[in-house]
């Protein structure tokens, strides 16, 4: 199964660590490790870590994409960008390991003329193997944020002219208009943050998120929502019954990335054609297997399939 994975807006992350945050305050840093990223990226690297081979395309920037190339040429993803004028944003990532908390200041990202975006949208559109046996099983990850000139509706688009399974992890505007278009994803990734300030609702249990998961499937027809809690585990509802699998215990070193690596875990499912409560087993070891390594650094083969050894079959919350 061909897996072509969507970055629109690539980002070098530079990651400091400090003993204690203190807001408004002097901090001592130490680490300054610097990594290639968006949310695609980590996507492709981790699907490549356990064993797949994505195609990472999207948009890469002509002052200092050699970063994002080179990175991926190091773990040895396929990709093939369309190239903008300007330069990757750089985000700085502040780790407080007395509470295991990340403070963010994201760029956000060189501005992408239409005509660039109509030539993306182009090779999206004709990128599907025609010589494949069923076109249909291809999929496509839609992943991150979109950089300036890059409007809301672009993974709407991209959702309606792709043949094969669409999984989208995005929040806001540019969720809600691709679960209302013609063709909505296949599977959507938000974590809980994400899911409630995209709706405006508050979800205070994993009852309520199920439930609530429920209605949007009826509504706009998306067969899977799976839902990250961090600490507090996942949720993966799809039209027959919902599951749950609480969080491994674990020392965590980097938080940057685990969703990410729950998009791995389930395309990894999907492609090997696991029932969907085993779906939430693979993203659920992925993000385990990601967030005990440093940094951006993503899942391994050897932890991932460490964690999935550990993890109890999830628990089946309801059927719908």
């Amino acid at each position: 199964m061909d897996i072509t994975v969507v970055n629109l807006n690539p980002c070098i992350d530079w990651q400091w660590t400090t003993p204690s945050f203190v807001y408004g305050g002097m901090n001592r840093a130490h680490g300054g490790e610097r990594y290639a990223a968006g949310k695609g990226i980590n996507v492709c690297i981790a699907l490549k870590n356990i064993g797949l081979d994505p195609l990472c395309t999207g948009f890469n920037f002509k002052e200092n994409g050699a970063i994002i190339t080179n990175a991926l040429d190091t773990y040895d993803v396929r990709h093939d960008f369309v190239t903008v004028d300007g330069a990757v944003r750089v985000n700085i990532k502040l780790y407080d390991t007395a509470t295991g908390t990340m403070t963010e200041l994201n760029q956000p990202g060189a501005h992408v003329p239409k005509k660039t975006l109509a030539e993306f949208c182009e090779k999206i559109k004709t990128a599907p193997n025609r010589f494949a046996k069923s076109p249909h099983q291809q999929i496509l990850v839609l992943s991150g944020s979109m950089p300036a000139g890059v409007p809301a509706e672009t993974y709407e688009r991209l959702c309606r002219v792709w043949p094969g399974l669409v999984i989208l992890d995005a929040d806001g505007e540019a969720l809600r208009m691709a679960l209302a278009g013609d063709k909505p994803p296949y599977c959507i990734k938000p974590n809980l943050f994400e899911l409630e300030s995209s709706f405006g609702v508050k979800l205070p249990c994993k009852e309520d998120i199920a439930s609530f998961c429920r209605d949007l499937i009826r509504t706009y027809g998306v067969a899977m929502i799976c839902v990250s809690m961090g600490a507090d585990g996942a949720v993966l509802v799809t039209g027959s019954a919902a599951y749950y699998v609480s969080a491994q215990q674990l020392t965590v070193r980097g938080v940057q990335g685990a969703g990410d690596a729950m998009v791995a875990g389930l395309t990894y499912g999907l492609v090997q054609s696991m029932h969907e409560s085993e779906l939430l087993r693979m993203a659920s070891a992925a993000a385990a297997a990601s967030v005990v390594q440093e940094g951006t650094l993503m899942c391994t083969r050897e932890g991932f399939e460490k964690f999935l050894g550990a993890m109890a079959s999830p628990h089946i919350m309801q059927h719908l």
